[in-house]
């Protein structure tokens, strides 16, 4: 199946045990391959205060899932990985230093 990014914002990201993450706001390519390689989501306000999440209110928290995170792709997009299972990435991308 060929997908846009049009297509893909927007649909609801579900973890491997049922949970509701948040929906897709964007997409990272890798700048060699020109594949994607991540999604960002925008997570819910729930997802986000169990992840530990940096969030206000008036921005919600996100997350960047790497694509091999992912199961399936259909009307919802749907993880290989617990909820839980996200804090690692979570705290892998509070690690990272900005690019200057």
């Amino acid at each position: 199946m060929r997908l846009s990014d049009g297509n893909l914002r927007g649909r609801t990201i579900i973890a491997a045990d049922g949970q509701v993450i948040g929906d897709i706001s964007g997409l990272f390519f890798d700048n060699e391959t020109w594949r994607i390689d991540a999604v960002q989501v925008e997570l819910r306000k729930e997802t986000a205060d169990l992840l530990g999440a940096a969030r206000s209110m008036f921005r919600a928290g996100s997350l960047d899932i790497p694509i091999g995170m992912i199961q399936s792709v259909g009307t919802t997009v749907v993880l290989s990985v617990r909820s839980d299972d996200l804090r690692p990435v979570l705290a892998s991308e509070d690690q990272q230093v900005p690019a200057s």
